[in-house]
């Protein structure tokens, strides 16, 4: 039963997005902070995110906006008196910060409970040693391995062991990295790497396992010992490519079952032993040749693993999780009213295929090598749900960086002996190197020696160049288009393929009676009747989804990540989401970034996993006829598609900003304002920075307040008013403003963009997102108006900076555009000298 002695939980956030985190640990503290509120359990936030959903959707008073530091963590646990904290959900950084509380015996002297995490499981994180001892006892196998604390022990391990060898920093201060070392010229530069990135200036050294499959397995144990199997997933490219830069495949397709059970039963010993309460993912290197397994990494803390298996499966993995670590057992847990008809003791089970692929963030970071390695490099992914293998990839493909008009792209330029090297050192575009070595008949067994991806991949990627190939000999014809449907291929796709129009091909899919039908994602099989309205396409005979609400709201996510305001869109979309619901629409959400906060059940009615495409979206809106479609961010081909479909009410918000409006290209501050068709209301101003002498493009960094006379700033108001008269534009509206040796001069005006309006919720005591939403729906009325401004009250400073890649991708660059961030920090502390 639930420990009655905690009604206060102190939850430690993951601060700003980064290589390798996106907002999938704010969408776990905010399901948390949910969960928690079900049973009476107040929670307490701490994090410097500005695009944290779980911060803006708790009390004031609860959500501490300063950096997750150990002093701050401690002034709030003296300031605050938690019953407990939770650090599973806040990344490596927050691990680290409980590692300190507990060797400072802060926890024990303020009486605050560790949840989530045994002490051997806290000592486990980040501690090579610990690990191999762990596994020693459990009798699981590991790479054996040796700690060197210089340079010359390294070297002399190394000769006696010889190359391929890893090398990999004791509790990296930044994202885990392991480097490949061949040669002692590879073993200098990773050791120096390596022990800068070290907070205890020591690294690992193991023998090398490329080539060997990577896969991992998540299970769950609550208090009492009862352990359940969650999830498995696959990557196809082998250990040697960092697994957040590998396709990622779910359920597991190429063991055997009884290789399967040994990876379980580890797995269910690992957690055993360790006491786990909550989640934990296990990974393993597999020998091909032989079946041998090794044990390669335990994660008893939240991670983006985490997040694809609660999609892949259904389960409501972090519901249960809060209420395991709060003292629950399964048998006390009562799901949410959708999964009424299951038991928490099912092991879920899947009658369908989850495929992630990754994105990259070349097109904004030109320098980056693109060679995939054991750094992580992908700053987002993009999954695809489908009854095969074949139907999933492709839709995987066609929610990522692939131009979607496009059959299968092609990589024809390449030479043969690009292609080699492509094969053997891969990049980025790995997928498309693939299918172009089966295109040039390269044999399937040579292929899969050459990459060491199973067989059974390349055979599945053959059956779909046999589709394309059918789709080009027989343009619109009944069976190629069957055909093409069934495995993946989108009715665009089809249109280029065949050169009509997109209306065509979706009127002869209607004639022949080949239209997508809708499966539930959920955790049985289809075994038990559940009301829980997740979706995924496939082409068959039986619909599962059916009109939810003759008055709702289709929500277009953002889709996979990339570098820019992705982070931040993904947290208007939820607030889009929140506010469209107390408006009373029924809330649909199309989306398929599996890290995004947008897709938590706890925001939406109704989820749908599909491509981020206009025929996919078309599709969804005739079952559904939403009564309005949102678009939240500036995207223009998709918006500019949408719209020449009358019968879909479209809005964008913020409004759409390719309007051939001439914007300046340096600027020194802005004034904010709200726009109705009847008058313009002043907000306040907001000082614009950037790190190249003031140019718009790379703005980024904000701060308030920017000091001005108030006489000054009347007349810059006049003028701005009127230059909004003269413009169409209404919601939010920014005006700029240049300054030049003590002379102010309004330059240009512009809708708010989302990082803008997300600070200004932030400094404002408004939620800017609210009114934007009434305003466009026709419910904002005058009254809303003056108790908005009424209310209108700010914090004395704030500021917003940005942060950049570079680091993690080894980038030599300090000062980025605003298409480059990866995320931002906020701070509410003045300085100092102030």
């Amino acid at each position: 039963m639930i420990n009655q002695n905690i009604n206060k939980v102190l939850i430690i956030g993951g601060g700003p997005s980064k290589v390798g985190q996106e907002n999938e640990l704010d969408a776990a503290v905010f399901q948390t902070i949910v969960s928690f509120k079900r049973v009476g359990v107040k929670s307490i936030v701490i994090d410097d995110n500005p695009y944290s959903i779980a911060t803006t959707e708790i009390q004031p008073a609860s959500a501490y906006i300063e950096a997750v530091t150990l002093d701050n963590v401690v002034a709030i646990i003296q300031n605050e008196g938690p019953d407990a904290i939770l650090p599973t959900l806040g990344g490596p950084n927050a691990i680290k910060i409980c590692q300190k509380l507990v060797e400072m015996k802060i926890l024990a002297k303020y009486s605050v409970e560790l949840l989530g995490l045994s002490k051997a499981a806290l000592k486990l994180i980040g501690n090579p040693l610990r690990f191999s001892q762990l596994m020693k006892e459990v009798q699981e196998p590991i790479i054996s391995s040796t700690i060197v604390h210089s340079n010359a022990e390294a070297f002399d391990l190394v000769r006696q062991v010889g190359f391929p060898i890893i090398v990999k920093p004791v509790l990296s201060s930044i994202n885990s990295r392991r480097t490949i070392c061949n040669s002692f010229d590879d073993l200098e530069i990773a050791l120096s790497e390596s022990f800068t990135d070290s907070t205890l200036n020591r690294c690992v050294i193991e023998k090398s396992i490329v080539g060997y499959k990577e896969l991992s397995i998540i299970g769950i144990r609550d208090p009492n010992g009862t352990k359940l199997i969650i999830n498995g997933v696959e990557d196809i490219d082998a250990i040697g490519i960092h697994s957040g830069d590998s396709i990622a495949v779910s359920p597991i397709q190429t063991i055997t079952d009884s290789v399967y059970q040994r990876l379980r039963k580890a797995t269910l010993n690992i957690m055993e032993q360790l006491e786990i309460i909550g989640a934990c993912e296990v990974s393993f290197a597999l020998n091909p040749d032989n079946n041998d397994y090794f044990v390669t990494k335990v994660t008893p803390n939240y991670n983006r693993g985490f997040a694809l298996a609660t999609l892949a499966t259904g389960y409501p993995l972090n519901y249960v999780t809060a209420q395991l670590v709060l003292g629950n057992g399964f048998a006390d847990i009562h799901l949410p009213h959708a999964y009424a008809k299951l038991t928490t003791f099912m092991e879920p089970l899947m009658d369908r295929i989850l495929i992630r692929i990754p994105l990259w963030p070349f097109d904004s970071l030109k320098t980056v090598d693109q060679h995939l390695d054991q750094s992580m490099k992908s700053i987002g992914s993009a999954v695809g749900i489908g009854r095969t293998v074949e139907e999933a990839i492709l839709k995987a493909m066609r929610s990522s960086q692939f131009n979607p008009r496009d059959v299968l792209p092609n990589m024809e330029e390449l030479s043969d002996d690009e292609m080699i090297s492509q094969l053997i050192h891969p990049k980025a575009s790995r997928i498309l190197v693939l299918i172009e070595a089966l295109r040039r008949n390269y044999p399937v067994e040579d292929l899969s020696e050459l990459t060491k991806i199973d067989p059974f991949y390349f055979k599945r990627l053959q059956k779909l160049l046999a589709v394309e190939n059918l789709v080009v000999k027989e343009p619109l014809t009944e069976e190629s288009l069957r055909t093409a449907h069934r495995r993946g291929f989108g009715d665009g796709m089809l249109a280029a393929a065949w050169q009509t129009d997109l209306d065509k091909v979706r009127y002869l899919g209607k004639l022949k009676n080949s239209v997508p039908t809708y499966k539930m994602i959920e955790p049985s099989a289809g075994e038990e009747a559940h009301s829980i309205r997740s979706f995924y396409s496939s082409f068959e005979r039986e619909n599962e989804s059916h009109q939810l609400s003759d008055r709702s709201a289709l929500v277009i996510g953002r889709g996979g990540n990339r570098l820019g305001p992705n982070s931040a869109a993904d947290y208007y979309t939820s607030e889009v989401l929140i506010q469209m619901h107390r408006l009373g629409y029924k809330t649909i959400i199309m989306n398929n970034n599996p890290n995004s906060v947008s897709l938590s059940p706890q925001l939406s009615d109704k989820q749908y996993i599909e491509p981020i495409q206009i025929g996919a979206i078309l599709n969804i809106a005739e079952i559904e006829k939403p009564a309005i479609v949102v678009v939240p961010g500036n995207r223009h081909y998709l918006v500019r598609q949408l719209r020449q479909y009358p019968d879909l009410k479209v809005v964008v918000l913020p409004p759409d900003q390719e309007t051939g409006v001439t914007l300046p290209q340096k600027t020194s501050f802005a004034m904010n304002f709200f726009v109705t068709k009847d008058e313009s209301r002043f907000i306040n101003t907001v000082k614009l920075a950037s790190g190249k002498n003031h140019e718009l493009k790379d703005i980024s960094h904000l701060a308030f307040p920017y000091a001005i006379d108030d006489d000054k700033l009347a007349g810059l108001i006049t003028d701005a008013k009127e230059l909004i008269s003269s413009s169409y534009w209404k919601g939010l509206v920014q005006i700029l403003v240049l300054e030049d040796q003590g002379l102010f001069k309004v330059v240009g005006i512009r809708p708010i963009r989302i990082i803008e309006t997300i600070f200004l919720n932030r400094i404002s005591n408004v939620n800017w997102i609210k009114m934007l939403v009434k305003l466009y729906t026709n419910q904002l009325t005058t009254e809303d108006l003056n108790k908005t401004f009424k209310n209108l009250s700010f914090i004395p400073f704030a500021e917003m900076k940005p942060k950049f890649p570079f680091i993690d991708l080894k980038v030599d660059q300090e000062v980025g555009s605003t298409n480059q961030e990866v995320g931002a920090e906020i701070n509410l502390d003045p300085p100092e000298d102030e």
